[in-house]
């Protein structure tokens, strides 16, 4: 596949990715403010935080499911593989890591900046 071909699919899926984790904190904040009075408990943190895990490996999925660009394979796979294993750890640990997402993604989001895509879902 050319690079143009995926830099242009690859935006499509980032902005899919973009838009459902603006939904989801947008129903999040809704359900909060409006249904929740009482302070947030870990364990509701812990589903929010792997729900948001949930859009980050779908739009990786999606992101591998593309294909590979040619000439640059190399570091799309190494930037899908530091996307799975980024959301791996919080996945494994989402109250050790929820002060931490975004050093725990900059490697990440650093790739989706060298591919020219900005953030994909974070």
């Amino acid at each position: 596949m050319s690079k143009q071909e995926f830099t242009k699919q690859l935006k499509e899926v980032c902005e899919n990715g973009r838009e459902a984790r603006r939904l989801l904190l947008k129903n999040l904040a809704k359900e909060y403010y409006e249904e929740r009075a009482a302070r947030p408990t870990d364990e509701y943190q812990a589903g929010n935080i792997r729900k948001l895990m949930d859009i980050v490996q779908n739009t990786t999925a999606e992101i591998a499911d593309i294909g590979l660009p040619e000439g640059e394979e190399k570091k799309v796979e190494d930037w899908i593989r530091t996307r799975e294993e980024a959301a791996g750890k919080v996945e494994a640990s989402p109250l050790g890591t929820r002060d931490n997402l975004q050093a725990i993604f900059e490697r990440s989001y650093a790739g989706s900046q060298a591919l020219g895509v900005g953030s994909c879902d974070l």
